[in-house]
């Protein structure tokens, strides 16, 4: 019990790092990315650009949440471990979506797009989803 708190912990501060990196990532996307470079229809005002990014952003924010809950409340069951189970509905869902997320990637594999861009994002998958996966194995054992 006690190695199992001690994991769910280790991999709770992995998943919020995952997180802010994602975060980071987007940020960096929206200002030095394929967005900046986008075409406006013709006659489209300059503010729709910035507006793109906004919307982008929250979203992106919105669907980080489970991500943070899944971290944050994966640090307070290690410390002390409660049998409500909303941070393991959460953890299975982003596992579910890790797996699928893995998919894209593997298929622009095989098709030889970008294989070196394509390797590294497969990396990152996978390790997303060993994470979900060793997080649930660990938050189950406690509860």
């Amino acid at each position: 019990m006690e190695n199992s708190r001690k994991n769910l912990k280790l991999i709770s501060i992995a998943i919020l790092v995952f997180a802010f990196a994602t975060l980071l990532q987007l940020l960096t996307e929206l200002m030095f990315g394929e967005i900046n470079n986008a075409e406006l229809p013709e006659g489209s005002p300059e503010n729709i650009l910035l507006i793109t990014k906004i919307v982008v952003m929250v979203i992106s924010c919105i669907i980080l949440l489970p991500q943070l809950y899944v971290g944050i409340k994966g640090l307070k069951v290690a410390k002390n471990p409660d049998t409500l189970g909303a941070h393991i509905f959460w953890a299975t869902v982003l596992f579910v979506i890790a797996i699928l997320g893995l998919i894209s990637p593997i298929k622009a594999i095989f098709s030889r797009e970008s294989i070196k861009d394509n390797v590294l994002n497969l990396s990152g998958k996978i390790v997303e989803v060993f994470l979900y996966f060793e997080y649930l194995r660990h938050a189950k054992a406690l509860s």
